[in-house]
């Protein structure tokens, strides 16, 4: 089942248990804002997130910056992990252009002290990117792309289409709760039954899926999921996924947030 959406008031949240799965470090923003609006927090982060230790391809990209003519960040965590460790000394403005993925990793770089040449004005995933024009005659352009772990391979491959040499750097890591962090998960979620779950990222979905046990699972059907994208809802129901789900506009806390006032409205 998928939830229409209509106009909605802030307290159509109200004294609603909404499970926030964002990585700590990135959650609080939201439940403040559900928390504004009456709702119950519960934070139930399912990513923990690192800078990945010094590659060779890291390594390699910071020494031939120069000989680079994009950078492009998937999201606001490989800027937030990436540009510090890349260019302590700044050399970077102005000789390689700079693309994020969407706004929010624009802002992210933009609150490191860069400016941004490329980011799709809608859409913040790698198709948005794709389609603008400037990326679509890339032959013999050297670029970079900085990620996190297990990332997407379609801006990759794309480019490499296009006539690109394209290299993949990984900056962050994003692991799942560990043994002890899933049960105290587990523990939250069994004392307080949840009426919505917002994920924002096919790894959380699949972290939450691969580790609860069956009666949680059971308890978790019964609520509504609320994604960040078709892409990660499509990604839950081929895991057999049976809950009602909401999708919204994109997964932004402004978006997510608007989604499940809609979606309470309508419960």
């Amino acid at each position: 089942m998928v939830y229409r959406m209509k106009p909605a008031g802030r307290d159509s949240l109200k004294n609603r248990n909404i499970v926030v799965t964002r990585p700590a470090h990135q959650a609080e923003s939201f439940c403040r804002m559900l928390e504004h609006a009456g709702a119950n927090a519960l934070r139930c982060p399912l990513l923990n997130i690192s800078a990945t230790p010094k590659t060779p391809s890291f390594a390699r990209l910071r020494a031939e910056l120069a000989s680079f003519d994009l950078l492009i960040f998937n999201s606001p965590n490989a800027a937030n992990f990436g540009l510090p460790q890349l260019e302590p000394q700044r050399r970077l403005q102005g000789r390689v252009k700079i693309a994020a993925i969407g706004a929010k990793t624009a802002h992210a770089i933009a609150g490191l002290g860069y400016s941004v040449d490329i980011v799709p004005a809608t859409g913040f995933d790698s198709e948005s990117l794709l389609e603008l024009p400037i990326l679509e005659k890339v032959g013999g352009m050297k670029i970079a792309i900085l990620r996190g772990s297990g990332g997407r391979e379609l801006a990759g491959s794309v480019l490499r289409s296009r006539g690109a040499e394209v290299s993949y750097i990984q900056v962050y890591e994003r692991q799942p709760p560990s043994k002890e962090q899933f049960e105290q998960i587990e523990q939250l979620l069994l004392h307080n039954r949840s009426d919505a779950v917002a994920i924002t990222s096919g790894e959380a979905f699949l972290a939450l899926w691969s580790g609860i046990g069956p009666r949680l699972c059971h308890l978790l059907n019964q609520s509504t999921f609320v994604f960040g994208s078709r892409r990660i809802a499509d990604v839950a129901r081929s895991k057999g996924l049976c809950s009602p789900i909401a999708v919204a506009a994109d997964p932004s806390d402004e978006a997510m947030f608007a989604a499940l006032l809609e979606w309470a409205a309508g419960a």
